[in-house]
């Protein structure tokens, strides 16, 4: 047996995480509740409301337990995703798509050029950039594939229109944003409640592991200061200039929520042109003050949504 420490702890590390693991599986069979409780609690220090959701995490939790969710799953598809954005008539806002493969192996890196972009389609910041492809290692880089590949993405916060997800990787254009505001592609997040913009979430200055948020109206008002919890990492506040392609954000954005309760419809920039970005309908949460949550919560109307009988299970 192997008695060093190191060792020691990786392993009971993995078989903790195995358990845990088992132990979700379990309960999104069965009362998918309790996982989608534990990570509301663990942020807001109570307990979801779910006979009365308020603010707006409560109302995306009820969404996503007790309403059809089978939109979510085809549009939370990076891949998929583009026919409805095509069905819409906004195909002419959509990146140009070099492939798709099932498997990292059956990718034929030599019909690639020579930068591009390598998504996972069923998951949140599975992303490689290739700025040059002679430098990429296709070995190292085959394995991360199949790592996403195999990952269960969703399943922590009872996200369970993911695991409806075919996975399957993408290859797309690398966009370049000549601008002097941010040392990343900028993302515009605008948020939508039942087809009707509400405010854009603006993301900046990416590296790896961090990220920084300004938020503002439909004017280009800045309202950072009664957004965002000013203790979270990410807060940032950066003024950036509105982008050119604004109004032909905030139209597509219209178009692709049309009688959708709740989604933050993602864009970017590129050379004056609104190029669409994803679709998310499970945010992250933590960032916003609880008086915004509320707000945002409050343009959420669940009379207009049928209910299930029962909730969504794995």
């Amino acid at each position: 047996m192997n008695t060093n420490p190191i060792f020691r702890i990786r392993l009971l590390k993995a078989v903790w995480m195995k358990l845990a693991f088992w132990r979700n599986n379990i309960l999104l069979r069965f009362n998918p509740k309790v996982i989608a409780n534990k990570s509301y609690k663990e942020v807001f220090g109570r307990n979801v409301n779910w006979e009365n959701p308020g603010d707006l995490v409560e109302k995306i939790l009820w969404l996503q337990l007790y309403s059809d969710t089978t939109l979510w799953t085809r549009c939370a598809d990076k891949y998929r995703v583009r026919r409805y954005v095509e069905e819409k008539g906004c195909g002419y806002a959509l990146n140009e798509l070099y492939g798709k493969w099932d498997k990292a192996e059956d990718i034929d890196w030599a019909k690639l050029p020579d930068s591009f972009v390598l998504k996972a389609n069923n998951s949140c910041g599975e992303v490689l950039l290739v700025k040059d492809k002679s430098k990429l290692d296709i070995a190292k880089t085959t394995e991360q594939l199949n790592r996403w590949l195999g990952a269960v993405y969703g399943q922590t916060n009872a996200q369970l229109h993911y695991s409806g997800i075919q996975p399957c990787i993408i290859a797309e254009k690398l966009m370049v944003d000549d601008q002097n505001y941010s040392s990343s592609l900028i993302d515009y997040k605008i948020w939508c409640f039942h087809g009707i913009p509400e405010c854009v979430l603006v993301a900046y200055d990416r590296t790896e592991g961090q990220y920084y948020l300004t938020m503002y109206d439909l004017k280009w008002n800045n309202i950072s200061s009664r957004a965002f919890n000013k203790n979270d990492a990410h807060y940032g506040n950066k003024e950036i200039p509105q982008p050119k392609s604004f109004g032909a954000m905030l139209e597509i954005a219209k178009i692709l929520s049309r009688d959708i309760p709740q989604v933050r419809m993602d864009f970017y920039d590129v050379d004056g042109k609104a190029v669409f970005g994803e679709m998310t309908f499970t945010t992250g949460f933590g960032s916003y003050a609880k008086e915004f949550y509320q707000y945002l919560g409050s343009k959420i109307d669940l009379s207009k949504v049928k209910k299930l009988d029962k909730p969504n299970t794995l």
